[in-house]
């Protein structure tokens, strides 16, 4: 999928579907980038005669209606509560489809995220449910007192989900209580804009870069990862000035840090983004959880487990992905994280029994 990525990167039409694996159209497919597979052999006479072509015809034909509803949804959203409140802060997908990608139903979006100011959250939600959405959620309403989003809001009939957002990530998890996150930043780097010639907020470029790698990193998925490293691509292909200096001063020494360098060298690595060689020599002094082993290891299991889409197996199953991909980052020295990713990878031994077939009961009494 590194082809896919650098034809994005050099916004490229011209690709063979030929090129391609059925596994990696697939893959593509599955990962949310069928659309942009589609763009990019829009060039290809040969593409409409591949057996997958529909396949790929149809991921795309997909996405534009999802994306219309979403884009739709967003603007009703806006005008509802325009002049009742602060101009909403638009976040992630439908903040980043119009800004940076060459097409917005490029971008895949589960539901619609926006930021409020906390004090005027719950006004926001109350014009949506005039508007026919329902709070939906597994968790009890106690859960989203104290969450960095209100519960959740989904419209039957137009299928869209929308969250709330007070903050960028949980106020009690690392990350959020970091100073990049913190309101008082965030409300400094609110960039006045416009949505379907609405006003609305937007994150600054740098800003948005360091809360999309972040939030990719937080809870990277093997399925779909690959979304949060085609924002970076378009997000610097787009906007060639950045305040660096203000990134390192926000990420130094944080957990940010890492989650900021781990994606980007791995994109330099691949030559699918151009980064001045200082800046991540910056960005590697700044962050304190790993060195170059550890990154190797990340790397690795992004090239065959996101990228490449390879299946897990049983060295490398779903939960010892997430154990290495935690643990070696965790805010800790690199042979201290490597330690940690070690005694954590040991099975236990209920998952012994079940993986030799026994039943996991208690032992009997001794007579």
């Amino acid at each position: 999928m590194k082809l896919l990525l650098r034809a994005a990167a050099d916004d490229r039409t011209d690709l063979v579907l030929g090129q391609f694996r059925p596994a990696q159209i697939r893959w593509a497919v599955d990962s949310g980038l069928g659309p942009l597979l589609r763009r990019a052999t829009a060039g290809d006479p040969e593409a409409r005669k591949s057996p997958l072509w529909p396949l790929v015809e149809s991921a795309d034909l997909t996405a534009r209606v999802m994306a219309g509803e979403r884009l739709d949804a967003a603007d009703e959203m806006i005008w509802a509560c325009e002049g009742r409140t602060p101009p909403l802060t638009l976040l992630k997908g439908i903040s980043i489809c119009e800004q940076f990608y060459p097409e917005p139903h490029l971008r895949p979006m589960g539901d619609v995220d926006v930021l409020s100011e906390p004090t005027t959250a719950q006004i926001v939600e109350g014009h949506l449910l005039e508007l026919g959405y329902r709070r939906t959620s597994e968790y009890p309403p106690e859960f989203y007192e104290t969450h960095h989003h209100l519960t959740p809001l989904f419209h039957a009939r137009k299928r869209v989900w929308v969250e709330i957002h007070r903050g960028l990530f949980p106020a009690r998890s690392r990350v959020g209580s970091e100073r990049a996150f913190s309101l008082a930043n965030v409300a400094e780097e609110l960039r006045p804009s416009r949505f379907r010639n609405r006003p609305v907020n937007r994150l600054s470029d740098e800003l948005q870069l360091v809360y999309l790698a972040s939030h990719w990193a937080f809870g990277l998925r093997r399925l779909g990862g690959i979304v949060g490293m085609l924002d970076l691509v378009y997000l610097l292909g787009r906007t060639p000035t950045l305040r660096w200096e203000r990134i390192f001063e926000w990420l130094d020494g944080s957990l940010a840090s890492t989650y900021v360098y781990v994606l980007l060298s791995y994109l330099s690595r691949h030559r699918l983004i151009a980064l001045a060689p200082d800046v991540l020599r910056e960005l590697f002094a700044r962050q304190r959880s790993f060195g170059r082993t550890n990154l190797r290891v990340l790397h690795a299991l992004l090239d065959r487990y996101v990228t490449e889409g390879r299946e897990f197996g049983v060295l490398v199953s779903a939960r010892n992905f997430g154990i290495l991909w935690k643990d070696l980052q965790w805010p800790n020295s690199p042979s201290g994280n490597v330690l940690r990713a070690l005694r954590s990878l040991r099975p236990s031994r209920a998952w012994l029994r079940r993986s030799l077939g026994g039943a996991d009961h208690p032992r009997p009494a001794r007579s």
